[in-house]
């Protein structure tokens, strides 16, 4: 497998890892912390107004998720790339990305922006040192 497909695969095994972390982390906030009675989900409207009255340890735990996720996509797609290269930067951009429209669409405090945006560069360097590590063998 040449060099640029290696590549391409582990962009999408990171993102799918990535983000089958993300809305598996996201199932259990919400039955740890459901949204109010009556908050529909297919509006923007209801769903800001519903993302108000989420205690902060619900934003804690979706700011966990995502660093989580991310250092796992990032470490998926460095170990598949070999030599790591781009493939983890990508999925950290990527995963950014949908971070910051997810924020935009969402109301969000200040202190989860500041987070949120720090979140991605560490977990995304971090997975692509974590996952680029050769394993070194014994014997």
């Amino acid at each position: 497998m040449s060099q640029a497909v290696r590549g391409i695969v582990a962009v999408l095994l990171g993102l799918g890892f990535a983000l089958a972390i993300t809305y598996l982390v996201d199932w259990v906030n919400l039955r740890m912390y459901p949204l109010p009675t009556g908050a529909d989900l297919a509006d923007p409207a209801s769903m800001k107004a519903a993302m108000a009255t989420l205690p902060r340890a619900a934003l804690a735990i979706v700011l966990g998720g995502w660093f989580v996720s991310a250092l796992a996509g990032a470490c998926a797609a460095a170990g598949v790339a070999r030599p790591a290269g781009w493939p983890p930067l990508a999925v950290g951009v990527t995963l950014f990305a949908i971070a910051v429209a997810n924020m935009q669409m969402l109301r969000r405090p200040v202190w989860f922006w500041i987070i949120g945006v720090a979140i991605y560069p560490v977990a995304t360097w971090l997975g692509a040192r974590l996952g680029g590590t050769p394993v070194k063998r014994r014997g």
